[in-house]
């Protein structure tokens, strides 16, 4: 059984409280961008790379795309451990004149 099967049947069945599955779930997500981050990294060393008969033009342009994919690694990390994958949007009263 998968930890969100688990979290989710210790809530429905009873057994886990809400805060001890909001844990184990903020913890799997944050697990999860890890991973995540660090696969994107190993790609991108694999794919950037610098090879022997690479021009500067070529190497430059490597090591910008690289670290362009770190950047977002970091942010992946980031946002996966934070809980907050995005910003939410202002909410005003549509009826509103202002």
């Amino acid at each position: 059984m998968s930890a969100y099967s688990r979290a989710y049947q210790g809530l429905v069945k009873g057994g886990m409280s809400a805060t001890a599955a909001a844990n184990l779930l903020g913890q799997l997500r944050a697990e999860t961008g890890a991973e995540l981050s660090a696969g994107a990294l190993a790609r991108a060393t694999e794919m950037y790379s610098e090879t022997p008969t690479d021009s500067k033009a070529i190497k430059r342009r490597k090591t910008s795309r690289f670290g362009a994919v770190r950047d977002a690694a970091d942010w992946l990390i980031t946002a996966t451990t934070t809980g907050r994958l995005t910003t939410t949007p202002h909410q005003r009263d549509h009826r509103s004149n202002t």
